[in-house]
């Protein structure tokens, strides 16, 4: 039956009213995100550097220059290994530590915020904290190793390229795993009890239990835990730059974004970079969201 008058009228008003209080929002979004986006994917298309005049159009010259420099080729590599050492650490360390606070039933609001506090700490301060761990003279990694046995000089972590990539990672997810675990801490607490209680009945094991009731029932917060991370792993910049400066062998995209732009002068290089980066970390999260969804659904 065709709705009534009253009923359209009711419907045009709350689409008024919701178009009112999310227009805020939308203009805050377009001028903070948008039309920065846009100006950057256009001015990437010309040559814009500051010690030479004028700016003329040059099409993909930019994209071509950059497929063709080493340095950036490199620096793509290491940020892919970012990405995968640093995104498995916190899918792994998150989900465990939010099975460990789902199941824990003493001390567990000290459990959380213990878990939480690496994540507020700013990611220049967690470097440099690092920075003092991984120091060859006096840090607290080679003195745990001396200490059990398992090295007897001092060892220059990041004089090795593979070496110096894990760390690199490892102090990335140390930061950013409690996010990880948070959104799969709230995964975990939306299941039903009863759907646990019945597997058991079945004789279930725990194992069992996880992979047809846990994986299959967090897929959604899975999703947006490997998005989030891959999209951050992506963007890392304050940790390899405060660690290993631009050095070639951990230098990550957004460092060459930041060398081409700002330090050699070439704007245009640097923009058309960040967004081939947006690009390929969008890529990739969606990828991630497709494969848990395809993997997870019940047809």
């Amino acid at each position: 039956m065709a709705p009534s008058f009253q009923a359209k009228r009711l419907l045009g008003r709350e689409a008024r009213l919701g178009l009112g209080l999310t227009a805020p929002v939308i203009a805050v979004m377009g001028g903070l995100v948008i039309l920065p986006l846009v100006i950057t994917v256009f001015d990437s298309f010309f040559r814009i550097e500051p010690m030479r005049p004028g700016t003329p159009f040059v099409g993909f010259r930019n994209y071509i220059a950059l497929m063709s420099d080493s340095n950036v080729l490199t620096s793509w590599v290491n940020t892919f290994a970012y990405v995968v050492i640093a995104v498995t650490i916190e899918t792994v360390g998150g989900l465990a530590a939010a099975l460990l606070l789902h199941h824990a039933s003493v001390g567990r609001r000290w459990l959380l915020a213990i878990v939480i506090l690496p994540w507020c700490l700013p990611p220049v301060v967690n470097a440099i904290i690092w920075l003092w761990i991984y120091n060859p003279s006096y840090g607290l990694l080679n003195s745990l190793l001396q200490a059990v046995g398992l090295t007897s000089t001092n060892q220059v972590w990041f004089n090795d390229r593979f070496t110096g990539l894990f760390l690199v990672s490892v102090v990335h997810a140390w930061r950013m795993m409690p996010l990880t675990a948070i959104i799969l801490l709230a995964a975990l607490q939306s299941i039903p009890t009863n759907l646990y209680e019945a597997a058991r009945l079945d004789g279930a094991s725990r194992w069992r239990q996880f992979t047809m009731i846990t994986l299959p029932l967090i897929a959604g917060g899975l999703a947006i835990a490997l998005s989030q991370s891959t999209v951050f792993a992506f963007n890392l910049f304050d940790e390899a730059w405060i660690l290993n400066g631009s050095s070639l062998g951990t230098r990550s995209v957004m460092i060459q974004v930041y060398l081409s732009a700002f330090q050699n002068m070439k704007f245009s290089l640097g923009m058309a970079l960040s967004i081939l980066a947006m690009i390929a970390s969008l890529s990739v999260s969606a990828l991630y969201v497709l494969r848990v969804y395809k993997e997870t659904r019940y047809d």
